[in-house]
């Protein structure tokens, strides 16, 4: 079990969800704690698993990245080894940026960035369509993104 978080601890995960990149130094600015103790706190933060990784998010449109859609698909059986299968399929498509597994009426929903329709109708025929293991697939391209985060809420710590 983990400890409760105290203000200055949220407060750092808040700061670091929105500039990833900030040192101790950063960090104690905007905190209002010295650069060390930011700098322990950080290094607990992480090594209790608050802070999963920090990565850069990085611009589609510099990327040549014209398309984003979602792909709901269903098996054709749940065994291990079909699922197996189709993870395995999933994870060596790197236009597949994330995969979820689903409650309801498809199995798994894909969030999939290509370049373009060409892209994306190749990645639908030659990989998703004619795999053995899929039974259906349904696209939906998205027209205009209304909100778009990586921020998780802290309010439930």
């Amino acid at each position: 079990m983990t400890r409760k978080l105290d203000s200055f601890d949220r407060r750092i995960l808040a700061q670091l969800q929105t500039q990833g990149d900030l040192g101790p130094v950063e960090l104690a600015e905007i905190i209002h704690l010295s650069p060390s103790q930011c700098s322990r706190r950080l290094q607990r933060l992480k090594a209790e698993g608050y802070v999963a990784r920090i990565v850069a998010l990085l611009d589609e449109g510099h990327l040549n990245i014209g398309v984003v859609a979602y792909v709901l698909t269903t098996l054709k059986s749940h065994a291990p080894e079909q699922t197996q299968l189709f993870q395995a399929r999933i994870g060596a498509l790197s236009e597949v940026v994330e995969c979820h597994k689903m409650t309801g009426e498809a199995d798994y929903i894909l969030k999939v960035c290509t370049r373009n329709l060409e892209t994306f109708n190749a990645l639908l025929t030659d990989h998703l369509l004619v795999a053995p293991e899929i039974a259906t697939v349904r696209s939906s391209i998205v027209l205009d993104r209304i909100k778009s985060t990586s921020q998780l809420p802290l309010e439930f710590l």
